[in-house]
């Protein structure tokens, strides 16, 4: 293992299986660190929340064992960082690419109400809630990026924003 230098003020990591059981011990991690990092539990709370969706993805859609999962914060940007990465297929992926098509762009309320109202429609057990609710919660810009059947999503949080939606 090599380590490296980081800038940031503050940097985590972990690598483990893609088992369902783990994401709510990951989740309850990650939001005490973000709670200490960013000095922030309303943040803490909202950026733990994004990362349990991401990771709930990555875990239900891998086609390999191993999922990743980074964060980092730049306290004089007021950023926060965050990397989930994992192995899918090729047929998820383009549903994937799709859902976060139709996320990114216009209004994040009006976009969460309209997943929302879609999801009670639906009949296969499928909510397709998370982007939405990620980017209506927190306002993260979201990144796809995709290497052969790599699959890395990048949230880039705004700790500068109002945070009215979360209190």
């Amino acid at each position: 293992m090599e380590l490296k230098k980081d800038f940031s003020d503050g940097f985590i990591e972990l690598v483990f299986g893609p088992r369902w059981t783990y994401i709510a011990t990951v989740r309850g991690f990650l939001q005490n660190f973000f709670s200490i990092t960013l000095s922030d539990s309303k943040w803490a709370d909202v950026i733990s929340m994004a990362a349990s969706e991401l990771l709930e993805n990555a875990v239900k859609y891998a086609s390999q064992d191993g999922t990743r999962i980074s964060a980092r914060h730049n306290s004089q940007e007021k950023t926060l960082e965050m990397l989930v990465e994992n192995y899918s297929d090729k047929k998820n992926i383009e549903v994937l690419k799709k859902e976060i098509e139709s996320v990114i762009k216009g209004d994040p309320e009006k976009i969460y109400l309209k997943k929302m109202q879609e999801a009670a429609l639906r009949t296969d057990g499928v909510s397709q809630l998370g982007f939405a609710r990620i980017r209506y919660e927190s306002n993260a810009e979201i990144k796809l990026e995709i290497n052969d059947d790599l699959v890395q999503i990048v949230l880039l949080f705004d700790l500068s924003e109002s945070r009215s939606r979360h209190e």
